[in-house]
């Protein structure tokens, strides 16, 4: 699980991306060292509660800062889609829902 996690705390990766370079991502993003990292992305010796807990903490750091990127993107498109949606069909007289399913206009 801890090694899972800290692979998905190194994503993005490419395929031509060394594992010492996803190791290093993940270990400045835990806040642990590199060998200790080492160490848990290859399942050697025994995690301690304090590592486990900073894993998982930026892994949900990282998640959020992901899921609030994709939402500004997607507020972003959606916002794109309306102006052109209005800028061919200025007839549209129909009310549009909003992020938060609330009619607007």
């Amino acid at each position: 699980m801890i090694a899972r996690a800290l692979r998905q705390l190194a994503e993005p990766s490419d395929r031509d991306d060394r594992v010492k370079c996803a190791i290093n991502r993940a270990s400045k993003l835990s806040g642990l060292s590199y060998w200790r990292c080492f160490d848990l992305w290859y399942r050697r010796g025994v995690i301690k509660p304090f590592e486990r807990a900073q894993i998982l903490d930026a892994l949900a750091r990282k998640q959020q800062a992901e899921a609030r990127h994709e939402l500004a993107r997607l507020r972003t498109r959606l916002a794109a889609l309306e102006r052109q949606l209005e800028e061919h069909d200025a007839d549209l007289d129909r009310e549009t829902p909003d992020l938060f399913g609330l009619a607007h206009r």
